[in-house]
């Protein structure tokens, strides 16, 4: 009986942090972008289909995952928006011609694991030429850009989720850091962000991976979700291939 609920409460945890993991990615992304995506729908520029379709084409899909993943839904709808707030653009010294670039994104949906541990999330960004593209790629990469992150979003991040989460919870100091150095060989860039959550006498860490490689015009970037432990890293390199592969 007491094995079982403990079962029962792990579930519930896992659960809590799979909310968390959410919270995170969209946070993230409001934070560090330009705006306008968060725009009134009638203000916002409108997008070609044939734009989203070639976006579309390269996205992450239920069958390139393990049997029991599930798919929580569409993706969000498609924006034009740029990646770079003014703030963050200036820290990491991103050229104003680069950071004022808005891409079509679209998105794939959000992918859950049958135990609900894992969580994996895609976005493409097409931009109007291969230039633009390797130019935000490179921006990425800079060997400023985590810092940056931990400057400009770390804080406004863990406040944020501390109001989603309540008073029951805490969430401790969220913390972005490099991918390993082997990603560049790889033509992958990125960063890993861990938030640790503390609730009823336990401390939870969440882990998210955001990777990024570019194909001609389209950006790719895959966000890999792990609640306790790091996202499966044989299954992070299958599906990178699977991505890689696809353009």
């Amino acid at each position: 009986m007491e094995g079982r609920e403990h079962r029962r409460r792990a579930v519930r945890w896992t659960l809590a942090g799979i909310f968390v993991v959410a919270l995170a990615a969209g946070l993230v992304g409001r934070l560090t972008g330009g705006g306008s995506a968060l725009a009134d729908a009638s203000t916002r520029p409108t997008i070609a289909s044939k734009t989203v379709a070639r976006g579309s084409a390269a996205l992450l899909v239920l069958s390139d995952l393990p049997s029991g993943w599930t798919a929580g839904g569409a993706g969000a709808a498609p924006t034009r928006e740029t990646p770079w707030s003014p703030k963050l653009a200036r820290c990491v010294g991103v050229p104003a011609r680069v950071a004022a670039v808005a891409p079509t994104k679209v998105n794939s949906p959000n992918f859950t694991s049958a135990d609900q541990v894992d969580a994996v999330e895609d976005s493409v960004s097409v931009y109007s030429s291969g230039a633009q593209a390797r130019a935000e790629y490179a921006a990425l990469a800079s060997t400023r850009t985590t810092g940056c992150m931990n400057r400009v979003a770390s804080l406004a991040l863990q406040q944020h989720m501390q109001k989603q989460a309540g008073s029951t919870t805490t969430v401790g100091v969220v913390s972005f850091a490099d991918l390993p150095a082997a990603a560049a060989a790889l033509h992958l860039t990125g960063f890993t962000v861990t938030i640790p959550i503390a609730r009823g006498g336990r401390v939870l860490t969440v882990w998210s991976t955001q990777v990024d490689f570019v194909s001609g015009a389209l950006l790719q970037q895959i966000t890999f979700n792990g609640n306790g432990s790091a996202f499966p890293p044989v299954l992070e390199e299958q599906l990178l291939s699977t991505m890689q592969a696809r353009h």
